[in-house]
């Protein structure tokens, strides 16, 4: 009987210990978890900042990598893939902002059935020319809904699809119908 008293004895006295403990970690998880917060509260405003600088720097990116134009200027302004305008103007009508102005192909090659894509803030509008030939300043006239009073300085045109004329460019022709020598071209 003294046998079975010291192990219960025992067997309290270690479930007091465990429970003594367990209360000592949960105390000790609760002010790493408070701690924690508390730097997570101080770095919060800190991130908030950064994340906005990135947002900003990525509408600068965006400005620079997808040509911004300015729709008023005179001047050549490049849009990509070997296109500018000039002589770009807006104004503002009932129906919403008038672009409108000419594209000049500075590419060796003739585009057919161009798309482009006028975007002024988060509004935009499509318009499209037959043929491009290389030099050759073309006008086009878009109307741009919804945009923004505030939007009307900057914009972006882009080149969204077109077909390369293969047949309108000027290729050396061969004086003879032999197959043409590789090798020899390659020397």
């Amino acid at each position: 009987m003294k046998v079975i008293a010291v192990l219960a004895f025992l067997l309290a006295a270690a479930a007091l210990t465990a429970t003594g403990y367990g209360l000592t970690l949960l105390r000790e998880q609760r002010a790493q978890i408070a701690d924690l917060q508390k730097k997570v509260d101080d770095v919060a405003p800190t991130v908030e900042k950064f994340k906005g600088s990135v947002r900003d720097m990525g509408r600068d990116l965006a400005a620079l990598v997808m040509d911004e134009i300015d729709l008023n200027k005179t001047g050549w302004q490049p849009i990509g893939r070997g296109f500018f305008v000039i002589d770009i103007g807006s104004e503002r009508t009932t129906d919403g902002l008038q672009v409108r102005g000419k594209v000049i192909n500075t590419s060796a090659l003739t585009h057919e059935s161009l798309l482009f894509r006028v975007r002024v803030g988060a509004a935009s509008a499509p318009f499209t020319l037959s043929k491009a030939a290389p030099g050759v300043a073309l006008p086009f006239e878009v109307v741009v809904s919804d945009v923004p009073p505030a939007a009307l300085q900057k914009g972006f045109v882009t080149l969204e699809s077109s077909t390369i004329s293969f047949a309108s460019t000027s290729a050396k022709s061969q004086a003879s119908k032999e197959p043409i020598d590789t090798d020899r071209l390659l020397r």
